[in-house]
């Protein structure tokens, strides 16, 4: 996503009043409720991968999924386990209307406004479909 290239070096400092932590406790007591307490969670339009490092420290294996490449360099920068049982993120550089995995996965969030990029209706409902299917 080229609107991101120059941002992505910014896009931390613009989101700095994001209640972060409040929504990463939310996701993971929806995803308890509904029995996922562990397995491969996707982070669909993940961006600098604050939520998906979040989440992987709650437990889940994480996949991280962008269309912007400098997004995902700064997230590969956080990303550097210190110790041996931290887990190691997955990013993947695609877009959330054709996004593919290796197979499937306990389920599927897109945090903060990732899918207000999405502006057709059939887009939409493709995102929706593909995160159905895995």
């Amino acid at each position: 996503m080229e609107a991101y290239t120059s941002f992505a070096q910014v896009y931390d400092l613009f989101m700095d009043n994001v209640p972060y932590e409040m929504w990463c406790d939310f996701l993971e007591q929806e995803l308890k409720q509904n029995g996922i307490s562990d397995g491969i969670i996707v982070d669909l339009g993940c961006g600098t991968g604050k939520m998906t490092r979040m989440m992987s420290k709650k437990g889940y294996d994480m996949i991280g999924i962008d269309n912007s490449f400098e997004m995902l360099d700064i997230a590969r920068e956080f990303d550097t386990p210190k110790e041996m049982d931290e887990k190691s993120i997955l990013y993947l550089l695609q877009d959330m209307r054709e996004f593919e995995l290796y197979g499937t996965v306990r389920a599927i969030y897109s945090a903060c406004d990732s899918l207000n990029y999405i502006l057709e209706e059939e887009d939409l409902l493709a995102v929706f479909q593909l995160a159905n299917n895995y």
